[in-house]
């Protein structure tokens, strides 16, 4: 069965993959996805992220072209903002980049966010185990651009690039806890308008003050991704760095930590799964009224459900 299921992902089954992430997303095949996961390792995985409007998908799309060129394949996870009346992703999986939708070896996937306020859907690293599983050499996560909470990227790929544009001048500073400490490359994109060299020397110092005594420092590149220019430089820069953290150990070390992380919550997953299902009978607005909203704080109530210990 295990075999069966590999060989047809690797036969660039596209229907077999999107069958599988959709049941995996609705919680429907935590057992095909446990049989995957060990064939899912040797995939590159690169995060895309940055406020709205920065060039992300026009980015991603000359990087497509470029990994494509070099006859490897590639993976998109695109995580859009969910509707508020389906519950699915708002923009369609070839809106932004059909050109490459007919490629047997270009697999591009959106996932609604579904309210997660890390700017990743909550399946995103199951999702990427499995395309990457499929045989793909490099998959390219794409987060909805929403700010500091964006920083939950880390957790989900081996290296992070922060798209920039000219006018993120005024919010660097407030991007100093965020994506400046946690990007491994930046990109200042539509480098055509005003502004776009003062911006990049405004971040270079802000990330050579918080990476210093780090092993490495970030670049900052320009680009202009609708014509093509500077994107052969961010994916030579990020194939670098993929190089760099396999030789220094350091891609070795950000995989266990995410994996432990999984782990982590995982645990708190399940825990809290069987507290609803087993020590909580009936729906829990029935079970606090509103006297209980005036007399106990929600931590109070809180333990006032859970079971004391025997």
């Amino acid at each position: 069965m295990k075999k069966n299921l590999i060989a047809k992902l690797q036969d660039s089954n596209s229907n077999i993959l999107s069958n599988l992430i959709s049941a995996v997303e609705n919680g429907q095949a935590g057992k095909e996805y446990n049989q995957l996961y060990p064939y899912s390792h040797d995939t590159v995985r690169v995060g895309i992220t940055g406020p709205p409007g920065a060039g992300k998908s026009t980015l991603i799309n000359q990087l497509i072209t470029l990994i494509r060129d070099e006859d490897k394949s590639v993976g998109i996870i695109s995580v859009d903002p969910t509707s508020p009346f389906s519950g699915g992703a708002i923009l369609g999986d070839r809106v932004r980049m059909n050109q490459h939708a007919l490629d047997p070896d270009v697999f591009i996937r959106s996932m609604g966010s579904r309210g997660e306020m890390g700017g990743l859907a909550r399946m995103t690293h199951q999702v990427s185990d499995i395309i990457a599983s499929s045989g793909k050499d490099i998959i390219l996560v794409e987060t909805i651009g929403v700010g500091q909470a964006e920083a939950e990227i880390i957790q989900n790929v081996d290296m992070t690039v922060v798209v920039l544009v000219p006018e993120s001048g005024d919010d660097i500073q407030f991007m100093k806890a965020g994506p400046v400490e946690y990007g491994d490359l930046f990109v200042v994109n539509k480098a055509d308008r005003e502004g776009a060299h003062r911006v990049a020397a405004v971040l270079r110092d802000y990330v050579t003050d918080a990476f210093e005594g780090r092993s490495y420092t970030p670049e900052i590149l320009l680009s202009t991704a609708t014509e093509g220019e500077g994107t052969s430089e961010i994916y030579k820069q990020c194939l670098g760095f993929i190089n760099y953290l396999k030789e220094s150990g350091n891609l070795k070390l950000r995989r266990r930590n995410q994996y432990l992380s999984r782990v982590r919550n995982n645990v708190r997953d399940e825990l809290e799964r069987r507290f609803w299902t087993e020590n909580v009978t009936g729906d829990i607005e029935e079970l606090i009224s509103d006297d209980d909203l005036r007399t106990y704080s929600p931590s109070e109530t809180a333990q006032r459900l859970i079971p004391k210990e025997k």
